[in-house]
């Protein structure tokens, strides 16, 4: 839930509401709520990247990868580490291979 409680801090500290985190972010406020109160886990990655700019923060400070983030799988937080850490480019690379990846799916 740490991760949730993150969003909620980060989006009441700009004075946003859901809405207009959710619009920023294109995904439903439902998706922001839902987030924002743990019933959701391991969002994608587009999605983190959309939020984190939201908030005006990074995916790595989003999931709290320097410090412990209980409520996300391992394997999420250290995306979100390896991420961060990659050259912008290399970030939109990989943001284009998994909206290609995920558009297959849904077909």
């Amino acid at each position: 839930m740490r991760f949730g409680k993150e969003i909620r801090r980060r989006r009441k500290a700009l004075g946003l509401t859901q809405d207009t985190l959710a619009e920023q972010a294109k995904i439903s406020p439902h998706f922001v709520s839902a987030l924002e109160n743990g019933h959701t886990r391991d969002p994608s990655l587009s999605t983190l990247l959309a939020l984190a700019k939201g908030l005006g923060t990074t995916v790595g400070e989003l999931l709290g990868t320097s410090r412990s983030a209980p409520d996300l799988s391992p394997l999420a937080t250290e995306v979100g580490r390896l991420f961060d850490a990659a050259p912008e480019e290399l970030q939109r690379a990989v943001l284009t291979i998994l909206r290609g990846a995920a558009r297959r799916r849904t077909r």
